[in-house]
């Protein structure tokens, strides 16, 4: 019978997912082999990846519980099961609008560790943790074991204010500094979050932390390798099969193309979303549940502000000293993108070093440009009357005429805001409206002669745009004709449109536009 299997929605304490037989996938093997080959480690994820769930093994494995291992992979390699002080920070569960908050969060968890080791403490937040680092050393004679998750929540939630990011940084750089200056004290620490601020000015001196984010052998350790897809879940397809009426091989191939497709370092397996995976195969049913969970408001505030052109973040190449940087996020945001599981490794140049990056599967892909969508296609009225099915039909079926025409309304619609770069927004605009169509579009075509705008291409006609910006629909028409664009085309079969376009940055809106057909 279906769904007799208890997957753990929700839940990141191993002990209770052990202790409850909810399903897991081993990852001891790879949690054994982190504890024993460093002592100061990071690790980059997204979020709903995984990383509490490991932090809760770790601190389980530190604290000598070798009874949840019963049967694990880590059983056969651990002889001694050392009982350890561990110290778990957790920074996710606050929004921190200032100073107090992260202080208060902190000392919530100082709190907790004083009486579960009956310690005491007193002064700031970075003074306490150094106390308790050294006065758990000496009452217990073992070394401490430090775990804080989500380390770069704080400063996430400041993202779009520079004077409060700077303070939180320079509060979490003294409390992080306490790590280095209790070195004799600690047995292992790891930090983890979805973001990489340049660990040495938040880590302070901290040189020796070991960043494992990109290294090929930790690939895997949190989310699902497509080996242990295939190893762990042949009854859950089975289920899932059996609900749904589809095929084992379409579940397997659907389970793919909407919920795999991580990498992250330049080799290794396919890495599925853990969170989506166990979601449809509990609730039998193929949605956008990572996605769902939090919408990238952040990311609409970063592009607002900075003015980020959209049309060709598939594609983008970037080094992992770039991809590791997200310091200055007025300037390129691609590698935010990366960090927060938008875009993923999708190739990899060793002569250059450069990263190719796009976006992991469908799910993300289909949601990220809809979030886009529904903010960048408010209508006066409060909501988004973008019909993207119209729309797609006229497409189809050869109406430029209509389609231009709703465009032009849509456009007219929206409210009226003040855009940094008016140019910028309204290709963003296009660029949202063509990636929602679901047909084969692609945008900023080079050829030897020039960049055309945008191609839209269906089984029975081929649209070939330039617009232009408080400009002359004619020039765009002559330059689509004198830079050869359509040239590509001239022994297809299918119907090409020419079609040139000038939006007005006074009306905020396609003002006019011309057609030429070539059969």
């Amino acid at each position: 019978m279906a769904n007799e299997i208890k997957y753990p929605v929700g839940i990141q304490t191993f002990s209770e997912i052990i202790e409850e037989k909810y399903f897991y996938v081993d990852k001891t093997a790879l949690i054994h082999r982190l504890a024993h080959r460093a002592k100061y480690v990071f690790l980059s994820r997204p979020r709903r990846f995984g990383k509490s769930l490991l932090m809760s093994t770790l601190e389980a494995y530190f604290k000598g519980k070798r009874e949840l291992f019963k049967g694990l992979a880590i059983s056969n390699l651990e002889s001694e099961w050392t009982e350890f002080p561990v110290f778990r920070l957790d920074l996710s569960g606050e929004n921190y609008v200032d100073t107090s908050r992260l202080v208060e969060n902190i000392g919530f968890y100082l709190d907790r560790i004083e009486l579960l080791y009956n310690l005491t403490s007193s002064g700031s937040i970075a003074t306490r943790f150094k106390q308790l680092i050294l006065k758990a050393h000496i009452k217990y004679n073992k070394k401490v074991v430090i775990l804080i998750d989500e380390y770069d929540k704080p400063l996430l939630d400041c993202l779009h204010d520079d004077q409060l990011h700077e303070t939180l940084r320079n509060e979490l750089r003294s409390f992080y500094s306490c790590i280095k200056a209790c070195d004799e004290y600690i047995r292992f620490a790891m930090l983890t979050g979805v973001s990489r601020f340049g660990k040495v000015s938040i880590f302070s001196g901290l040189n020796n932390l070991r960043d494992i984010s990109m290294l090929p052998e930790y690939n895997d350790l949190c989310g699902i390798s497509e080996s242990e897809f295939r190893r762990d879940f042949n009854r859950s397809v089975a289920d899932f099969a059996e609900v749904t009426g589809m095929q084992h091989s379409e579940v397997w191939d659907s389970f793919k193309t909407m919920y795999d497709g991580y990498h992250f370092a330049p080799t290794g397996e396919d890495i599925y979303n853990p969170f989506s995976v166990l979601y449809a195969f509990e609730e039998n049913r193929l949605d956008s549940f990572w996605f769902a969970t939090g919408s990238p408001s952040y990311l609409i505030r970063l592009i607002e502000n900075n003015s980020y052109p959209l049309d060709r973040l598939d594609g983008q190449r970037r080094t992992e000293a770039q991809l590791g940087n997200i310091t200055d996020l007025r300037y390129d945001f691609v590698p935010l993108l990366y960090q927060t599981g938008y875009l993923t490794i999708k190739g990899y140049d060793h002569e250059t070093g450069e990263y190719t990056l796009g976006f992991p599967n469908r799910e993300v892909y289909q949601a990220f440009w809809t979030s886009l969508k529904n903010h960048f296609f408010r209508t006066r009225g409060g909501g988004s009357d973008f019909d993207v099915r119209t729309l797609t039909d006229d497409f189809l079926e050869g109406r430029p005429d209509d389609f231009m025409r709703r465009l032009r309304a849509l456009f007219a619609d929206l409210p009226s805001e003040p855009e940094r770069n008016k140019e910028i927004h309204f290709q963003n605009m296009m660029a949202i409206a063509a990636k929602m169509l679901g047909l084969n579009v692609r945008t900023e075509i080079h050829s030897a002669a020039g960049r055309c705008d945008m191609q839209v291409i269906t089984d029975r006609f081929v649209y070939i745009f330039e617009f232009k910006i408080n400009g002359i629909t004619q020039v765009a028409l002559e330059q689509i004709l004198d830079r050869g664009y359509a040239i590509p085309f001239s022994a297809d079969k299918r119907k090409v449109f020419l079609i040139a376009a000038n939006f007005s940055t006074d009306d905020r809106t396609i003002t006019d536009w011309l057609i030429q057909t070539i059969n």
